[in-house]
């Protein structure tokens, strides 16, 4: 049971806004304190994702997808008594259990700059038999968010990962679903070598979503 004042920042996956499904998420920890980081505010801050307003000092963070990957490239900064959630994390989003290559995002990242839509929907067939009734909502979302940021991500998750274990992680609880598509389950297990005390959980039944993984 959290404190009544703990707080909780969540941080979103490319193109994403978990805002979105607030009253769901905030379920988890019903008297926390939750705010829910735009993707816009999360790319601005590549360089350093403890700039983000509120995170030094967040008694939980929840990292879905990119965003949880931007929290283990800023594992050094995270405050020793500071819970991770991550949400269908990975060490590298182009290894050869993704779908992807560098070459594919950043093409795509071009893309975005000239014809945002049809970006958005090549990345949404790699998972559109999983999306359910939240696709045209995350899709909607996404249209109304910069291309110059978009492309940034897309360039960022190209070009970066993982490659060396971290320090104890102890503090750090990773779950992941069974039918993800858009992240395999397969590319998340590969960090199971990087992150030593790391607490792994999989959803049997659940795909890519937060709402699923996490209620």
């Amino acid at each position: 049971m959290a404190k009544s004042n703990e707080k909780w920042i969540w941080l979103p996956d490319w193109a994403s806004d978990l805002s979105l499904w607030q009253d769901d998420l905030t379920e988890v920890e019903s008297s926390a304190d939750h705010t829910f980081v735009p993707y816009e505010t999360m790319v601005d801050n590549l360089g350093d994702l403890y700039r983000v307003s509120g995170l030094p000092k967040a008694d939980v963070v929840v990292g879905w997808g990119m965003g949880a990957f931007l929290l283990l490239k800023n594992h050094a900064k995270k405050p020793a008594a500071q819970r991770w959630i991550l949400l269908s994390p990975y060490a590298d989003f182009c290894d050869e259990a993704s779908d992807w290559t560098a070459t594919n995002l950043h093409f795509m990242a071009r893309q975005m700059q000239t014809t945002t839509e049809p970006g958005l929907n090549s990345f949404a067939e790699q998972f559109e038999d999983e999306f359910g009734e939240w696709q045209d909502d995350w899709m909607d979302s996404a249209k109304k968010m910069s291309a110059e940021k978009l492309a940034k991500g897309i360039t960022y998750l190209a070009d970066q990962r993982i490659a060396e274990p971290l320090a104890d992680c102890g503090n750090v609880e990773v779950i992941y679903g069974r039918m993800d598509r858009a992240v395999p389950p397969a590319q998340t297990l590969k960090l199971k070598d990087l992150l030593p005390g790391a607490e792994f959980k999989e959803r049997p039944k659940a795909g890519h979503w937060p709402p699923q993984l996490l209620l």
